[in-house]
C-alpha cells in the first residue's frame, strides 16, 4: 500500500483524532490506495464499539481519471472488506473542488485533504469547504512543513508552497487554530474555533 504517511504512522494520528473528537459527518478528499481511509474507518469502528456511534466517511477520489499516481476503487474496496471495515466507508468518484456542493453549510465535523496538496490546493479548499465546517470541526491537510514544500515535484513544477499559505490564509487566520506535525511528509490540523462561525 502506497502512502507518504506510512513511515511516520500518520494513519494513527487520524484514527486517534476520530476516537477523541467523535465526529459524525466525515469527508476525505484523496484516497490513493486507502491507507488513511482504513485508519479513519478503524477509528469509526472504535466509536461504535466504545460509544455506540455508527457513522461512515465519504471518501472521494478521481481514481483512474487522475492522470498521475492513483489507486483503483476495486482494490480499495477489497482491502476494506478484508479488514471488515467496509460498512464505515462510502467510496465515491468525485472532484474535491466540486463535491463540496453535496453538503449543506455547517455540516461537516471532520475533513481530511490529501490531493497532491500545494498552497493553491489549501487556498481553494478553504474557500470552498470552510462554509461546510461546523464550529469545533477539524480539517487535516497533508503537508505544512518546509521539508514538504521542497519535495522534488513541488520544485520541478514551481508549485506554490503550503506552509506560507496556511500562515497567511485569511479564512484560517480568522476562524481556525492550527498546528503542524512536522515529521515527513507533515500534516496540519485546523480546529474551527467555537463561537466563530461565519461562512465568509
Amino acid at each position: 500500500m502506497r502512502s507518504s504517511y506510512i513511515d511516520n504512522d500518520f494513519g494513527e494520528v487520524l484514527k486517534q483524532n476520530v476516537i477523541c473528537w467523535r465526529p459524525i459527518n466525515i469527508v476525505e478528499l484523496g484516497i490513493l490506495d486507502g491507507y488513511s481511509t482504513i485508519h479513519i474507518a478503524e477509528g469509526l469502528h472504535e466509536l461504535e464499539r466504545l460509544y455506540g456511534i455508527v457513522t461512515h466517511v465519504d471518501a472521494y477520489d478521481l481514481f483512474e481519471e487522475y492522470p498521475y499516481k492513483h489507486g483503483r476503487i476495486e482494490d480499495i474496496r477489497d482491502a476494506l472488506i478484508a479488514a471488515e471495515l467496509d460498512k464505515y466507508v462510502r467510496l465515491i468518484p468525485g472532484d474535491a473542488f466540486e463535491v463540496y456542493k453535496n453538503y449543506e453549510d455547517y455540516f461537516i465535523d471532520f475533513l481530511h485533504v490529501d490531493i497532491s496538496n500545494t498552497g493553491e490546493t489549501i487556498r481553494r479548499i478553504m474557500a470552498l469547504w470552510h462554509p461546510k465546517i461546523r464550529e469545533r470541526g477539524l480539517i487535516f491537510f497533508e503537508g505544512g512543513s518546509e521539508e514538504r514544500d521542497n519535495v522534488e515535484w513541488m520544485k520541478k513544477y514551481d508549485m506554490p508552497p503550503i506552509k506560507p499559505e496556511i500562515e497567511s490564509n485569511p479564512i484560517i487566520l480568522k476562524h481556525y487554530l492550527y498546528g503542524t506535525y512536522f515529521k515527513f511528509p507533515s500534516m496540519t490540523m485546523l480546529l474551527h474555533r467555537w463561537g466563530n462561525y461565519d461562512p465568509q
